[in-house]
């Protein structure tokens, strides 16, 4: 879970990523950001490693790469807690108890992340119209007064993703994070640019997207689109019905009549060549 808090208000944004890395981080900043509709004079933070790689002196950070960016972005100033101090962010904790005990009890039943980010936004909408801690006012009127010191959203949403050089292979595969992503056949053996985002993976070359793929947290897994393979499919026909990239393929059941009727008008060899064309 990652929760931000407001330090006066004490207005809360939860977001559920599917990982801790990076990328979730950044994105579950820009996605509160976005939800308060606003950017905070100051952020403050544990000192996780995918935020501060390495802690220096006093409460100087060598901060990942990503994490500087979204602060150079959104222009906000990276704070960091002392280790060992739990007395300095005693609301975020506070708020996990509220998560676990008011948000969580019972165990929300929900279909995908979608629907329970969707739960946990509602929860703190509705969190605000309780009494804040001074019961003259509810949570939501003292978030008004962090708002109005509070900057606003900048033009351009930040680009929420880490990215990483990769070089294609003979098999039109990029590999990023222990998984293979195809790429069209005109990009084999060139060296492109991964973009890992938390739900997806962008494939980028001469600054043009040549690939999009749901991103995969299996390690050793191969995301195949067949659409990538289509123009070595001629000198390969027999690939459509032993290769696993094509074997899986769920196509309309129109393509399978008219692969029946050519193959019935023209033979079985000449009919699949025929229908590669269609599908090419």
């Amino acid at each position: 879970m990652l929760i931000l808090v407001w330090s006066d208000s004490k207005a809360t944004s939860a977001i559920a990523p599917p990982t801790e890395r990076t990328e979730a981080i950044v994105e579950g900043m820009v996605q509160a950001f976005e939800f308060f509709g606003c950017i905070s004079q100051e952020v403050w933070w544990d000192n996780p490693k995918t935020v501060a790689t390495a802690l220096l002196s006093g409460r100087d950070r060598k901060m990942n790469r990503r994490y500087a960016a979204l602060a150079s972005h959104y222009v906000f100033e990276p704070l960091f807690c002392m280790p060992a101090r739990g007395n300095e962010k005693p609301v975020v904790e506070n708020r996990v108890k509220t998560l676990q005990r008011r948000w969580g009890t019972p165990v929300p039943r929900v279909k995908n992340f979608e629907e329970l980010n969707e739960y946990l936004r509602n929860c703190c909408r509705n969190d605000q119209s309780r009494p804040s801690r001074d019961s003259k006012s509810t949570i939501g009127e003292r978030l008004q007064h962090d708002l109005q010191k509070a900057a606003s959203l900048p033009k351009h949403r930040f680009d929420a993703c880490i990215r990483q050089p990769a070089k294609v292979d003979k098999y039109q595969f990029a590999r990023f994070d222990n998984v293979s992503y195809s790429v069209p056949r005109a990009v084999a053996f060139k060296t492109v640019t991964v973009k890992g985002y938390v739900d997806r993976v962008d494939i980028v070359h001469d600054n043009q997207v040549v690939a999009t793929h749901d991103r995969s947290y299996q390690s050793g897994d191969q995301v195949l689109d067949p659409l990538h393979y289509l123009v070595t499919l001629s000198r390969r026909p027999s690939a459509l019905d032993h290769s696993n990239v094509y074997r899986d393929w769920k196509l309309p059941p129109t393509f399978g009549v008219l692969r029946t009727r050519l193959e019935d008008r023209h033979g079985a060899r000449r009919g699949v060549r025929e229908y590669v064309r269609v599908l090419q």
